[in-house]
């Protein structure tokens, strides 16, 4: 038992250690082998059940046609013709008085004892008795049946029978069940030799076919080993076909294809970073170098506010750059608490500003109507962007709006600058995106603010999209789900969202 174990151990190592073509083909001629020794027992022990019943049948019939025979007065020679299986007649003291033909028409005959010159049955007639119900008992046989197994397998089946002619005399039966387990014996051989040739068969197939639908698999195994940072262009060998394999090639194409745009993007996120950090470092640098070379006729409350001006604006691009890089790091939205969008509009409107901005709030609303889910701070960085980049564009008005929809929360900023093309409208929350017009970087923007108020609505669930405004400029909404719960008692229908 100790020495089999780490025989085991080693088979189940080496499975796993080995290819999916080795153990699929482990697997098909284990199973096959199972198979087709299950299928060949069942069917030899089928096929010797049928016999056994046939030839036992065709003995309880001679022995039952002998026995009405004798009972009806036939003669020893009459009851014993023409009779399926070999059956002998013994009188009441034992001996064998006649036997009924065997194949070739030979009659086995009784033999004389040559001392007592007693009638003795025929070695067939000799063997132990088995204790178990008489088929002929079950056929309608009397108490005194009785199945006897002779030394050659066969099967011997008795009966007593009541004749007027002879008196009480013994009926014995031989059904031959030694030739019928001799003939299934034969079988046994052929099933051991014919096994492992079908078992060497199926592996081969196996081997074949399972080397055949992994060499897709190998394929872009070896494709995407070399695929690297520098060779993100390159993809997988699609086999073309729309199995699990196909499959699988299409995906990993389709993420090499995402990875390659995030890469890219990083890259130039990375060069766009670089070069709107070095634009006010280089203009405070500048300011600085002057103001020093002109000692103390230099203006330094002027160089000191120029030098803020610009610290202000690193500043606000170090912050937006800190928001798109932690929103990068998650796609989860964001539920951290709940935040009051008509107390953070009422504070952006009362900002000083270089124009007014006006708040348009529906009155006699409840207070919860403008409740949402999230981190104020992020929303409020989100609505302040918004706000600064109307006036910045504006040329006399901005107006900020609140409004309810449904089960959504809406915050609209409109101005009366030149507006904003339709075919910029989604280009202009791309990072670093600025437009060739009035909206270009007039007031020293980095073109992040959009891009910083897109990724903070859609970390909370939310969208943002532009619109031609009514003052005649551009229309910038936000809209995010209402918190649970702070729902108002008469909703107002969607108006319509982005297009």
């Amino acid at each position: 038992m100790g020495s089999t174990v780490p025989v085991r151990r080693t088979v189940r190592r080496w499975l796993r250690r080995g290819s999916v073509r080795v153990r699929v083909t482990v697997a098909a001629s284990l199973v096959t082998a199972i198979a087709v020794t299950l299928v060949g027992w069942m069917l030899v022990m089928s096929v010797e059940d049928t016999q056994l019943t046939r030839v036992r049948s065709r003995a309880e019939d001679s022995l039952e046609i002998a026995a009405r025979r004798l009972a009806d007065g036939q003669s020893f020679q009459e009851a014993l013709l023409d009779l399926p299986e070999t059956v002998f007649v013994a009188n009441d003291e034992g001996l064998c008085v006649s036997s009924s033909p065997v194949g070739g028409g030979t009659t086995l005959r009784c033999s004389k004892n040559a001392g007592s010159g007693d009638i003795v049955p025929p070695p067939e007639m000799i063997g132990p008795r088995v204790e178990r119900a008489s088929p002929a008992g079950s056929a309608g046989g009397g108490p005194g049946d009785e199945v006897i197994a002779g030394e050659s397998g066969s099967e011997i089946m008795t009966k007593r029978v009541e004749t007027e002619r002879y008196g009480t005399v013994t009926v014995t039966a031989i059904a031959p069940a030694g030739e019928v387990a001799g003939g299934v014996d034969a079988v046994g051989p052929v099933i051991w030799v014919l096994l492992p040739s079908l078992v060497a068969m199926v592996a081969l197939v196996a081997w074949w076919l399972a080397g055949q639908a992994l060499r897709p698999v190998e394929a872009i195994r070896v494709e995407a080993e070399e695929i690297g940072g520098a060779t993100m262009h390159r993809r997988v060998p699609e086999p073309g076909s729309d199995d699990e394999i196909g499959r699988l090639a299409r995906t990993m194409n389709a993420m090499l294809e995402r990875l390659e745009d995030s890469a890219r993007r990083q890259r130039q996120f990375v060069s766009d970073a670089s070069h709107e950090l070095r634009s006010p470092v280089a203009a405070i640098r500048t300011d600085l170098e002057v103001a020093l070379r002109e000692g103390d006729r230099a203006d330094w409350p002027t160089v000191a506010n120029d030098v803020l001006a610009e610290e202000r604006r690193l500043e606000i691009l170090l912050g937006d750059l800190l928001v798109l890089a932690s929103d990068d790091e998650s796609d989860a939205p964001i539920r951290a608490g709940t935040v009051d969008l008509a107390a953070l509009a009422t504070e952006e409107a009362a900002r000083g500003r270089r124009l007014p901005v006006t708040l348009d709030r529906p009155p006699g609303r409840d207070p919860d109507v403008y409740v949402v889910a999230g981190v104020a701070s992020r929303l409020e960085r989100s609505l302040t962007n918004l706000v600064d980049n109307a006036c910045r564009h504006a040329e006399s008005e901005v107006r900020v709006t609140l409004a309810r929809e449904g089960r959504r929360v809406r915050v609209i900023v409109d101005d009366d600058g030149p507006g904003i093309l339709p075919a910029d409208r989604e280009r202009i929350f791309e990072r670093f995106t600025r437009l060739d017009d009035s909206r270009a970087r007039d007031q020293g923007g980095a073109g992040l603010g959009l891009a910083v108020v897109r990724s903070i609505i859609t970390r909370h669930g939310g969208q943002v999209w532009a619109d031609d405004s009514p003052l005649g400029g551009a229309r910038f909404t936000i809209e995010l789900p209402a918190a649970a719960g702070r729902y108002p008692k008469a909703f107002v229908q969607p108006a319509g969202g982005p297009s």
